[in-house]
């Protein structure tokens, strides 16, 4: 026998021996190999096991959840919520109240910069910030326009702002954390965003990351008894039993309108089966169409959200950080220094997004990363909401799946721990 095979061979009996022994456990060698794992991205993935769960109060827990941080002493934590449609802050107003200071979370306050003179959504606003301590309605801008809700930013240089879409419909309990946590700890990135499901560029990269299930609409409106109004679950809806290229008068391109107001989108459970027959074929690596645009791609993006939510492997989502490199980025959920925003505000462009995310970080050589830790939902994009006169993701049933998920899951909640902050 060659030298090298009696050397394999005496070495895996000494192996044998320690295991056998107790000497080394075999777990650590199976979770050592898991670590050693190449990336297929820039980074390592931050976690290996299921990390989601269906027991109120501890939904789609991430592995940076409950972490310590150091805030310097003279450091806030602010939520900064870019305001004009109550529809989609009732959802987020569970989640925003979960991640204030006084629940466990680490906002020490939340701003709603208003944009909107629209009278119902004032008085819903009034409503919730009247009886929220640490709610805080902010109309003072001498800019119109988004950019001048950064002007919130001159009264808090020394805190880190989040900034918020208003109709972001859910937040991982480490979405907030992984953040700050990712900004202290790397003091030359200008910016970190979250890790948002329905975000162009994001999409790509969970495409890649094998997150897309086979949806198509339901193109007929089923009996009311037939159909959970109160449910989330994927698991709870029939099966598409159509063609393997999608129903009759659909297009998987987006461009045809949806079939019915309400209307649900149905799991392909056949299998084997080719996500590229389905919307998510379009969704490209470059910002912009048509996964910005194509109400179609949107309403996959969440209905496989749901899947993975139910399922509690939402960690497959994740990753470490993600560098764009000076390409734009939607900033649905962004966390920045205010004394970042300070330096340049105003603004020398009307478009904030470019400027943050494209001009400032190359003026200045400091990055804009992803953290793939905490994941964060954002409902659609303007031209989602407008495709086809609006009967396009406005007339899925998906807004009602997640503030159905919140109902159950995260409203009403317990206090969180609070030992996620250090000061």
């Amino acid at each position: 026998m060659p030298t090298s095979r009696l050397v394999f061979v005496y070495l895996g009996i000494v192996f044998l021996f320690l295991i056998s022994w107790q000497i080394i456990d075999a777990g650590s060698i199976s979770q050592a190999w898991a670590d050693f794992q190449p990336s297929l991205y820039n980074s390592a993935t931050n976690s290996t096991s299921a990390d989601a769960s269906c027991e109120r109060g501890n939904f789609a827990t991430g592995s940076n959840a409950g972490s310590d941080i150091s805030l310097p002493p003279d450091m806030k934590i602010i939520g900064l919520v870019f305001y004009g449609r109550r529809q989609y802050v009732q959802i987020l107003d569970c989640y925003l109240k979960r991640n204030l200071k006084s629940n466990g979370g680490l906002f020490d306050e939340v701003i709603f910069a208003v944009k909107t003179d629209i009278e119902e959504d004032v008085k819903f606003l009034d409503s919730i910030v009247d009886t929220t301590p640490g709610y805080v309605k902010y109309e003072r801008e001498s800019i119109k326009g988004y950019g001048g809700s950064w002007e919130v930013a001159l009264e808090h240089k020394n805190d880190i702002l989040i900034k918020i879409d208003d109709d972001v419909v859910f937040i991982e309990d480490n979405a907030v954390s992984a953040i700050v946590k990712r900004l202290l700890e790397n003091p030359d990135y200008f910016a970190v965003s979250a890790n948002v499901i329905n975000n162009p560029l994001l999409s790509y990269v969970h495409r890649g990351l094998g997150m897309y299930e086979p949806f198509f609409p339901e193109m007929e409106k089923p009996e009311p008894e037939q159909v959970n109004s109160s449910s989330w679950r994927v698991s709870e809806l029939p099966s598409y039993d159509g063609p393997r290229d999608g129903p009759k008068g659909f297009s998987i391109n987006g461009s045809t309108p949806a079939p019915y107001k309400g209307h649900r989108w149905l799991p392909v459970r056949e299998r084997p089966f080719d996500i590229f027959k389905t919307p998510a074929r379009d969704i490209g690596s470059e910002p912009g169409k048509p996964a910005l645009t194509s109400w179609a791609i949107a309403a996959q993006t969440h209905y496989s959200f749901f899947q993975h939510l139910e399922q509690g492997d939402t960690h497959q989502y994740k990753f470490n950080t993600w560098d764009y490199h000076y390409h734009r980025l939607s900033i649905n959920f962004l966390g920045i220094r205010g004394r970042d925003v300070a330096e340049c505000y105003p603004f020398p462009v009307g478009d904030d997004e470019a400027y943050l995310t494209l001009r400032r970080p190359r003026e200045i050589g400091r990055h804009l990363v992803v953290d793939g830790g905490g994941l964060v939902a954002h409902y659609a994009f303007g031209p989602q909401y407008h495709a086809h006169g609006g009967k396009g993701i406005l007339w899925t049933d998906i807004l009602d799946r997640y503030q159905a998920y919140a109902d159950e899951m995260v409203c009403p909640f317990a206090n969180r721990s609070a030992k996620s902050v250090v000061t």
